[in-house]
């Protein structure tokens, strides 16, 4: 009983992790192509 009711919240925090960890890089993704594009423009 008590396995089951920790691996659910297991489950959960790794996605919520997953998530904010697929945000970030996303996030940091478009920063990268923001910046690169300034770049290519001033050359």
């Amino acid at each position: 009983m008590f396995e089951q009711v920790i691996g659910d919240g297991a489950n959960l925090f790794i996605g919520i992790v997953a998530v904010l960890i697929g945000f970030a890089a996303a996030l940091g993704y478009v920063d990268f192509q923001k910046t690169n594009k300034k770049e290519n423009n001033e050359h």
